[in-house]
């Protein structure tokens, strides 16, 4: 009984959330993934609910107080539900939001309070003698409906389909709406912003549009106007916020010391991330080529950094061997790195 009660409830989710509403054949690789996954769950949990109700019914036929011919009627009965309910939720996973969905809902607690009802006397006698019998009654009932509901159900599924796909593109509308509102509140908050906000608050709207927007034209002059920009810049680097800065050299910054140690820390530590993904690496480390160029042009020392970044673009090359454009990146940061070594040696 435990077990039972135990798998009927996911048993009955996972039937429910199985099958995809579209045209029966019309769903796509993904639409057959979801529901193969779903029809996985639902043999997962059925297959222990149905032995479980099967052992129920014999230990009730065998042990209970129930008449000879109701123990007969309940060997006859459960093959017929276990058979029903397969039909029925074909019939469902196939035309979902149907009738035939009351079949697999019915039939365990049926069968359940059948079994429930033999072992306890007092539901065997008396007034409440006709129970098992009433369960038993019910459960054939609700067995046979499987086979008017296989041709009523594919006759309505047109109407509930259109309904639910109604459903979808109300629940789109209300997700679209809350977004371009949420949208529209962002791009005004950037009005709050002035050059006491500090270079983070501005960054989010400097990588949070496009290039060729007016908004994005606007971040950057707040950014160059922010009047703590150079500490600030300085701190998210070593915060390990450099992809936040991709556009840093558009900033207004003086190439100070402290912001060419920063960076060039930011930068080493950018190219010996262990993060798996080497193609998604190699783009962020060539979104820094700018800033690099940059402030190798106010003579910062970022030998290491640009070392480490030459090294990991040649990683990232070995694992895309037919992509030339991350050989060809590593090349030019290292012509980039003897470049700036030369013009260091030639001012000394």
């Amino acid at each position: 009984m435990a077990v039972a009660a135990l798998c009927y409830i996911p048993w009955l989710l996972a039937l429910i959330a199985a099958p995809p509403w579209a045209e029966p054949g019309s769903g796509g690789g993904e639409t057959r993934i979801s529901e193969a996954w779903g029809i996985l769950l639902v043999l997962l949990f059925g297959i222990p609910l149905w032995l479980a109700l099967g052992g129920l019914v014999m230990v009730a036929w065998r042990k209970g107080f129930a008449p000879p011919g109701w123990g007969a009627a309940s060997a006859l009965l459960y093959p017929l539900a276990a058979v029903a309910t397969f039909a029925a939720a074909r019939t469902y996973l196939v035309w979902p939001g149907g009738w035939s969905i009351l079949v697999p809902a019915l039939l365990p607690p049926l069968l359940a309070f059948y079994g429930l009802c033999l072992r306890v006397p007092t539901l065997t006698g008396g007034r409440m003698r006709l129970l098992p019998g009433l369960a038993l009654c019910v459960t054939g009932l609700v067995a046979l409906a499987a086979i008017p509901f296989a041709s009523i159900d594919p006759l309505g599924y047109p109407v509930r389909l259109a309904s639910e796909q109604r459903r979808w593109d109300a629940a789109f509308a209300r997700r679209d709406a809350k977004l371009q509102e949420a949208a529209l509140q962002w791009e005004q908050d950037i009005r709050r912003l002035g050059p006491e906000s500090p270079l983070a608050a501005w960054l989010d709207y400097v990588n949070g549009s496009a290039g060729s927007e007016l908004l994005h034209q606007q971040a950057l002059e707040g950014a160059r106007a922010a009047r703590n920009r150079q500490a600030d810049a300085v701190a998210l680097l070593d915060n390990g916020q450099i992809l936040r800065l991709a556009e840093l050299s558009q900033f207004a910054l003086t190439v100070t010391p402290a912001l060419c140690m920063a960076y060039n820390q930011a930068l080493s530590r950018l190219a010996t991330t262990d993060q798996p993904f080497e193609s998604e690496i190699g783009k962020q480390l060539e979104l820094q080529v700018p800033n690099a160029e940059f402030l190798l042009a106010g003579r910062c020392d970022l030998t290491s950094g640009l070392g480490a970044a030459e090294r990991r673009l040649r990683k990232v090359a070995a694992v895309n061997p037919g992509d030339e454009h991350w050989l060809q990146l590593a090349a030019a940061l290292d012509a980039l790195l003897r470049r700036h070594g030369k013009t260091n040696s030639n001012a000394g």
